[in-house]
């Protein structure tokens, strides 16, 4: 029988190599916490009426959000390529080291590929985004083209959906190391 392979108690302190830097840190819940604004912002706004002012803010929400998603997913992806990323923990199988990776390679597709086809959806629907207190609009990148928007919106909307499970699987992995596995997977990145 294999030896069983033991970990450092939850209440133990980090060395410095087996944690996430700051920045990364920074990176990983300041876009965790502007997903969920996102997404809160684009649920409330389905159950407000239409031509409202609460809904048109919920929507004014939804969509600086992800651009800020976008602006700080750039640095962040950039850290990560440089810096790179604590090796994995002691006693992780292939298995979880390559669930680990396609999981957050989706997670950075997500982080970019979202704003990004909002951002289209905004302009092929004639919307300008303007920088509040600024009036600095942001460039439009396509034209105003009705069927293109809907076909934009109709994949942004199904990532988006998507994007759900993967962050659910993201989160109850982190949850399954803490709990049940008992290593320090969660903890890196607190």
């Amino acid at each position: 029988m294999a030896k069983a392979i033991k970990y450092p108690s939850l209440g133990a302190p980090l060395m410095s190599i087996e944690r996430y830097a700051p920045p990364a840190i920074f990176f990983h819940w300041a876009v965790a916490l502007l997903i969920v604004i996102a997404y809160a912002a684009v649920i409330t706004k389905g159950y407000l009426p239409k031509g409202s002012a609460p809904r048109a803010l919920s929507m004014t929400i939804h969509e600086w959000a992800g651009i800020a998603v976008l602006v700080l997913a750039v640095p962040r992806l950039l850290w990560r390529l440089v810096k790179g990323a604590p090796a994995a923990l002691p006693g992780q199988g292939w298995l979880v080291r390559v669930g680990s990776s396609v999981v957050h390679l989706l997670l950075y597709v997500f982080l970019f590929a979202q704003p990004v086809l909002g951002y289209l959806t905004l302009n092929a629907g004639g919307h300008v985004l303007t920088i509040p207190g600024l009036d600095v609009a942001l460039p439009q990148f396509v034209d105003k083209d009705d069927a293109l928007r809907r076909s934009i919106k109709e994949i942004h909307e199904t990532l988006g959906s998507a994007f759900y499970w993967v962050i659910g699987l993201h989160a109850l992995a982190a949850l399954w190391h803490h709990y049940f596995r008992r290593d320090d997977t969660l903890r890196r990145m607190l």
